[in-house]
């Protein structure tokens, strides 16, 4: 009886939350971001060990992961430069600095005592078709001669390749 009620009331909070990334802003997938990758860090796990539950109240967010012998929702609340995880139960109670660099990237250098993986996390906003073309342009004006011409001798070897390759085969007849 109780996991027919745990089911149900699961599915009224998928149903009530927006189903697509198209339907939140930029800042609040930033925010999504910081609030995953602060507990992946925490727990000593990777992000995709996590799936997304929902969101309660502006800036609470829901994952689920199979912790110990069942699962498990942990509640990360994002705040100004924190990141406070509780879980269902409280048995877990942790907070997790975060900042806000110059590219306004949420930047994670958190890692948890018994985690070898000390890296450090970014999350960026996702840039749009213009900020990628200037990005390859300032890569491009910046890059050496001969790695240039490397680039071009590579392409035309694979356009040289592709012809041979559609030459030489059979046609039916």
């Amino acid at each position: 009886m109780k996991n027919i009620v745990k089911l149900i009331i699961l599915l009224f909070l998928m149903c009530s939350f927006p189903a697509s990334a198209h339907a939140r802003s930029m800042e609040e997938e930033r925010s999504m971001c910081i609030a995953l990758n602060a507990l992946a860090k925490s727990q000593c796990k990777e992000p995709v060990s996590y799936s997304y539950v929902g969101k309660q109240g502006d800036s609470v967010y829901i994952y689920n992961t199979f912790y110990g012998s069942k699962d498990k929702d942990f509640f990360c609340k994002v705040g100004d430069g924190e990141v406070t995880i509780i879980s269902r139960d409280r048995l877990f109670h942790r907070s997790v600095v975060y900042s806000i660099d110059e590219n306004d990237c949420g930047v994670i250098e958190y890692s948890a005592a018994s985690c070898t993986d000390k890296r450090v996390v970014k999350c960026c906003f996702a840039k749009s078709e213009k900020e990628i073309k200037a990005d390859k342009e300032v890569d491009f004006w910046h890059k050496p001669i001969p790695e240039l011409l490397q680039e071009d001798q590579k392409k035309a070897l694979e356009n040289l390749q592709n012809r041979t390759v559609k030459s030489s085969e059979t046609k039916p007849e």
